[in-house]
């Protein structure tokens, strides 16, 4: 038994698993005769009972005169429901209210929403393509998607629900299902159709399972045609009509018959199959006791309008079995022929009450019976609430494809040895797909315009020349192409479909596939690839089913181990890939990007209570903005920027602005650099700072009282070190830089850039040291926070590692995390405009500052200090911070031993009551006795929690007890430090216990 046939065995197992659970059937027999349909029933006239078999079509961006035409024949006719198709939720809250309140009998508000509101109403959350959901294999899934469709349908109002589509797609050419499809496999359409309707079923919307009897395999559409469905009876019962048998069993409250002609069906030339008794009355009713609704197709489509006038078809359908007339052309003609068809014998009287009561019966099952007025009051909220969007990712991340992973390419590793071109193809701005990969690692973004030309192509190879990966996301398009041609009597259309794959677009595959290490991601059908010729995989592949921005945002992710791998494919695509095809990955390894749902949190209390924070801060003017990212169980959960640069507000803050980390460096730089050296062994954490810096060692040329001082005793802050000097003042004679000091240019002795344009002599450096060594000690045991040290761990550094300070953090951590944002001197890298000012300087640099480092100690460095002058934006410090919290490893990478962060983040000397861990901060020792407003960092925060601040208005904590990143950065020294509001207003430990209240 192959791998393949089991792999199917045990998906059909899940499928029929998912059948046996309970869910809200439809008994059209119990609830025909209830008192509330007998009453209604009773006091309907004839017209009126027909009438209720007509559903109207409208939309809420009609004009007035359109609608007051609906609102008329509801109140002339008593119609039995209405079908909106476009138009803005609050517009057909409203319509739909004035409808009701026109009706003398509550109307069936229905609508065709295959995935979701969002379908037909832009600004509403759609939900994935039933191809998409298919790929899932996921019946759970499905159903809970369809919870939250059932959810937005009642609070509009609507109770109907034309769907699950459960065509079984096995044309690829198909113009009018495709993606509208679960699949091509008989038992997984009937899975998912299954899942679909619980879903809607259980929250008392009416699921309507469609095209009946199948439309999956043809090449024409019903809407200007009427297809053919030629096969045999074998064919069709395991094929086509499967999946609709299976929910008939399983209670489906309505089935929608197509305009097909079926000759094995119904042998009549010609015939659509909506019209046909032996189709409709003769399987669904006779052979399969339905005893649901059935509706038809919409009456204006060519596959029936062809057919006969408008009333006559009408009448025709009603006797073949249907119960209720959609989309009708015209809604006085179909009740006019209706009425005669009674008139001539051609229907019954008994057959019109009799379709009636089950239209009643619905209602009543649906709820109308208890109608009530739909409020607009937050309508928009409410449709798009997070628990919408939350299933929407976990439907996407479910459904996403890996087909091809080469060499285990996915999930990129070694980003420090990549350089990363980001190919958009069929759009010429920056794509979503684009802006996270870019949060992941450095990239470039290169773009090819529709139907690009081969020179444009070949413009884009030059440009990709030097790059050793690109990622391509194809955003194809689907172009429908008809050719018409007559057949007998009848003028057919054979569609010829194109999903934007010109022979240029095939250049582009063949180019990536074998002259490029590459990863292509199709955003559109996966048909799209089924028309490549001679198709030869690139590297990695994903199939990623839709060009929605949600679903591009994932497929990034996935691409860098945020999410893993498990979707599966629904068809089969030529002899490339069959169905069931997908790699899976278990295991992530970066942080994601999602919504505060998905680990518990609520979404609106966060940004509510720190909305309110924060302006109250920027308000007192405590700080001009900030950025706050938080991050639990590996996912970024909270990303936010609040006010500007500055207080004149001409530059917001954005995402990507880096702020000045201030201290915050002396643990995403210095203390990087001892940790890896100290995993390394180069640094004893036992031995004497001395060893390593023989300079506080006594010799004949020079005294020292710092000998014997310890690693240990030094990073946690005890071992007497006063905490600051001001070394630029040395520099400084009445009030003015001494020239023998400085220089405008940069020189081979003048190479310590204070500010753009302003340099230090090299030797002063020495000074440094020198008046580091002579500095007080004071007597050693006691908590004292001191910078000194750190200012000369970068030397250490290069003297124990070979490399320059920058170099060695660089390598092994910033470019191997993808945190290229994170760096000093940022000027040498990025634009002015996106680095946050600090204070203006009008002691030392008599300037604003900004782009060099606040702090005056690590500028005589040149920027290169230990204590400060780091520069990140929060989502690449987070990267540094999540190696940190995960004990070492990030990426698939271990970049420390567990040991060596167990060791640095534990309390040192708790019995000097030192909080402090080797160089991290720590909450208070007491922090649960004290009161909140004592408590450091907050009251939240778990002993085991490390973290650090900044004086620019920075902050960053790590929780492992609670898996908790935070981060907070601020230039609250704008334009001066002299009041420290931020501090006072106790602004980020506010924010940061906002997210501990959350998590308990």
């Amino acid at each position: 038994m192959t791998n393949r046939i089991k792999k199917a065995i045990l998906l059909l197992l899940i499928f029929m698993a998912a059948w046996g659970k309970t869910f809200a059937q439809f008994r059209m027999d119990e609830l025909l005769e209830n008192p509330w349909v007998d009453s209604v029933f009773q006091s309907l006239t004839p017209d009126q009972r027909i009438a209720q078999l007509v559903w109207v079509n409208t939309a809420a961006n009609n004009d007035i005169a359109a609608q007051l035409k609906v609102t008329e024949m509801i109140k002339k006719h008593n119609l039995g429901g209405v079908i909106f198709f476009t138009g803005d939720p609050e517009e057909q809250v409203k319509l739909t209210n004035v409808y009701q309140a026109s009706a003398q009998t509550p109307l069936f508000v229905a609508m065709d929403a295959e995935w979701g509101v969002g379908m037909r109403m832009p600004g509403v959350i759609p939900f994935p393509y039933n191809m998409m959901m298919g790929a899932s294999y996921s019946p759970e899934l499905i159903k809970e998607t369809t919870r939250e469709m059932a959810r937005q349908m009642k609070r509009l109002g609507v109770h109907v629900n034309l769907g699950p589509v459960v065509d079984i797609n096995t044309e690829p050419q198909n113009p009018i299902i495709g993606m509208r499809s679960f699949g091509e496999s008989p038992a997984q359409v009937a899975a998912c159709g299954l899942a679909y309707m619980q879903g809607l079923q259980e929250n008392n919307i009416i699921a309507v399972a469609k095209h009946f009897p199948g439309h999956g395999d043809t090449q024409s559409d019903s809407h200007f045609t009427l297809p053919v469905v030629p096969y045999s009876t074998e064919r069709l019962d395991s094929v086509e009509l499967y999946p609709f048998k299976k929910l008939v069993e399983q209670g489906i409250a309505g089935v929608m018959s197509a305009h097909l002609n079926v000759p094995q069906l119904d042998e009549q030339e010609g015939i659509p199959s909506s019209l046909s008794p032996k189709i409709i009355n003769g399987i669904l009713r006779d052979q399969w006791n339905f005893n649901g609704l059935i509706i038809t197709d919409a009456m204006n489509m060519a596959g029936a309008s062809t057919y006969g006038e408008p009333g006559e078809i009408e009448a025709l359908a009603l006797k073949a079995g249907n119960d209720v007339i959609e989309f009708p052309k015209d809604v006085e003609q179909t009740i006019a022929g209706i009425k005669k068809a009674v008139e001539n014998g051609l229907l019954s009287q008994e057959e019109i009450d009799l379709k009636c009561r089950r239209v009643l019966a619905a209602k009543y099952w649906a709820g109308l019976n208890k109608l009530s007025p739909v409020s607009t009051r937050n309508l928009m909220q409410d449709l798009n609430n997070p628990q919408a969007e939350l299933v929407k990712r976990k439907m996407i991340e479910a459904s996403l494809t890996l087909l091809e992973n080469q060499s285990q390419l996915i999930p990129i590793q070694g980003l420090d040895t990549l350089k990363v071109a980001c190919l958009a193809v069929g759009r010429t701005t920056p794509t979503p797909f684009q802006n996270i990969l870019s949060k992941y690692t450095k990239t470039d973004n290169f773009f090819l315009p529709e139907q690009f030309t081969a020179a444009e192509l070949e413009e884009v190879k030059t440009k990709l020349k030097d790059y050793n990966l690109v990622i391509a996301g194809l955003h194809l398009y689907e172009s429908k192409r008809r050719h018409s041609m007559q057949v007998g009597n009848m003028q057919k259309i054979r569609p010829q479909r194109s999903y934007g794959l010109t022979h240029e677009t095939e250049n582009l595959l063949n180019y990536l596939a074998n002259e490029k290490k590459s990863i292509a991601v199709f955003f559109s059908s996966p048909y799209a690839l089924a028309e490549v010729k001679n198709f030869t995989p690139p590297a990695g592949l994903i199939m990623a089913y839709q060009n929605d921005s949600l679903v591009q945002e994932l497929a990034a992710q996935q691409i860098f181990g945020g999410i893993g791998a498990s979707g599966k494919l629904p068809v089969s695509l030529e002899n490339y890939y069959k169905i069931g095809d997908g790699i899976n990955i278990e295991n992530t390894v970066r942080l994601k990007y999602t919504i505060p749902e998905e680990v518990g949190m609520n979404a609106q209390r966060l940004n509510h209570r720190i909305d309110s924070i924060v302006s109250e801060a920027i308000q007192k003017k405590a700080t001009p903005g900030c950025s706050v990212l938080a991050a639990k169980n590996g996912k970024i959960i909270f990303r936010k920027t609040y006010g500007f640069h500055t207080y004149d507000q001409r530059t917001p803050v954005s995402e990507d602005d880096l702020y000045d980390l201030a201290s915050v460096t002396k643990i995403s730089g210095a203390l990087a650099a001892v940790l890896k050296l100290s995993d390394e062994g180069k640094i004893n954490l036992d031995n004497k700072f001395s060893h390593d810096w023989p300079d506080w060692k006594k010799s004949l040329f020079h005294s020292s009282d710092k000998e014997n001082l310890g690693w240990r005793e030094i990073l946690a802050h005890q071992a007497g070190l006063i905490p600051y000097l001001n070394y630029w003042t040395e520099t400084v004679k009445d009030n003015k830089l001494e020239d023998r000091w400085y220089s405008f240019q940069e020189t081979d002795g003048y190479q310590l850039e204070v500010a753009p344009g302003l340099f230090l002599k090299n030797k002063f450096k020495k000074r440094i040291y020198k008046d580091i060594r002579k500095s007080e000690l004071n007597p050693p045991g006691k908590y004292v926070y001191s910078g000194l040290s750190f200012l000369i761990i970068p030397q250490i550094t290069e003297n124990l590692s070979g490399q320059t300070y920058a170099e060695f953090l660089d390598k092994n951590f910033y470019h191997s995390l993808g945190a290229y944002n994170i760096t000093y001197n940022p000027l040498d890298k990025f634009p002015l405009d996106r680095i946050v000012p600090t204070e203006y300087d009008a002691h030392y640099r008599k300037r604003q500052i900004q782009g060099t480092v606040h702090d005056e100690a690590a500028a005589v460095f040149g920027g290169f200090s230990g204590n400060a002058g780091l520069f990140a934006n929060a989502n690449d410090l987070a990267k540094l911070m999540a190696m940190y919290l995960q004990m070492g490893t990030y990426g698939g990478t271990q970049y420390l031993s567990r040991n060596t962060m167990e060791e640095f983040t534990r309390v040192q000397f708790p019995e000097n009551n030192n909080r402090r861990g080797l160089g991290f901060d720590k909450p208070l020792l007491n922090n649960k006795e004290v009161t909140p407003e004592q408590s450091y960092p907050c009251p939240g925060a778990s002993p085991e929690s490390f973290g650090h601040s900044g004086f620019t208005g920075t902050f960053v904590w790590t929780d492992p007890t609670y898996n908790l990143i935070y981060i907070f950065l601020s230039n609250r020294v704008y334009p001066t430090r002299e009041t420290n509001m931020l501090g006072k207003l106790n602004v980020r430990s506010q924010v940061l216990q906002t997210f501990y209240d959350e998590i308990h």
